[in-house]
């Protein structure tokens, strides 16, 4: 998360709304090799599958929260890039998810258009793997600044892969080895602005639920408006939605799909959604910073360890092939739903 400094000035997290109770990871600790940090990690990884990450006292952990200050400005002004220059480095559904992703072009859980922007900037191009994509010079001039982020999450993510496997009473390298930074993937660095909601009409979500299709997301807020579900529970039941406060220093971690199928359902890749900011932050817009990380693709998702949750079948499948089959499984039921006058369900590409 960005540093103390970037909380000034904005208006305060309320405490009167419904926060979700979430482990805090020491990073420092965790690096440190402290037995109990470490089986934290796994709980939370089971319980909820979301969790904080203290990134203070640590020197990576430090040199990672200068460099969100800085990207949090930088992605600002690309947000905030001409409509003219933005349209120019469209995302081309379904050929490339890379770019920009225009307000409203995606629907919420009651229909209506979506409140939300994103841009997408690729690992494959970012480690040269692939050439790089289009890019505004804006963007040009601070890919230094994306590329060493990029570098020091992907060291934190295969700290918790590494913890995870060890944990699991697996090689320590199991699922670090299918996540090789400089292999083809669908990984992304991520700048969102959700816009602010200073109408009663804006006060719904911004963007609809749903899990991480990938292994491990690093997401860093100042604003609140994240939203987990509580396990267990109906994402039709409003009152089952619990705000996460950010915390100065702290990255918000949370798995995904892929982590489900690798280990059988041992792990959990929780249901989550952008809702409007709680109290006076609804008048502020909301950005966010984020690395998305997806398996290599062609990573095998056979199951390493664990129950027959997930699809026997899936075993057989590289990742490209399991994102491409979870991807349609989710259209399918989100036109047959159309189809009965029920609402699209959503998918995060």
């Amino acid at each position: 998360m960005a540093s103390e400094k970037l909380f000034r000035g904005i208006p305060p997290f309320p405490d009167d709304v419904p926060t979700v109770p979430m482990y805090t990871i020491s990073l420092a600790a965790l690096h440190s090799g402290d037995r109990n940090t470490a089986e934290r990690v796994l709980a939370a990884c089971q319980e909820l599958g979301f969790f904080l990450l203290d990134l203070c006292g640590d020197g990576l952990g430090e040199i990672m929260i200068d460099e969100i200050d800085q990207l949090f400005q930088v992605g600002k002004d690309i947000m905030n890039l001409p409509e003219d220059v933005k349209q120019r480095y469209l995302h081309d559904i379904p050929r490339s998810f890379l770019g920009f992703k225009p307000r409203g072009h995606a629907k919420t859980e009651t229909d209506e258009p979506d409140r939300f922007e994103w841009f997408n900037l690729g690992q494959d191009g970012l480690m040269g793997t692939t050439p790089l994509q289009p890019l505004p010079p804006l963007v040009h001039t601070y890919l230094p600044l994306f590329t060493s982020f990029l570098k020091h999450g992907q060291c934190l993510v295969a700290t918790i892969n590494s913890t995870l496997a060890t944990q699991l009473s697996l090689p320590q390298d199991t699922f670090t080895t299918l996540q090789t930074p400089s292999k083809p993937s669908g990984t992304v660095v991520r700048l969102i602005k959700a816009f602010a909601s200073p109408h009663a009409e804006d006060l719904r979500t911004s963007m609809i639920h749903h899990t991480d299709f990938g292994t491990i997301t690093l997401l860093a807020n100042v604003l609140g408006g994240l939203q987990i579900l509580t396990p267990g529970k109906s994402a039709t039941d409003e009152t089952a939605w619990r705000w996460v406060r950010p915390q100065p220093g702290c990255l918000i971690v949370n798995l995904g799909d892929a982590m489900v199928q690798w280990t059988g359902g041992i792990l959990r890749s929780n249901v989550h959604r952008i809702n409007y900011a709680p109290g006076q932050q609804r008048y502020v817009d909301r950005y966010s910073l984020a690395i998305l990380v997806r398996p290599e693709r062609n990573a095998s998702m056979m199951k390493r360890t664990g129950g027959e949750i997930g699809d026997m079948e899936d075993n057989g499948l590289t990742a490209w092939e399991w994102e491409v089959k979870k991807a349609m499984s989710l259209a399918r039921g989100a036109a047959v739903a159309q189809s009965k006058g029920g609402k699209p369900l959503a998918v995060e590409p």
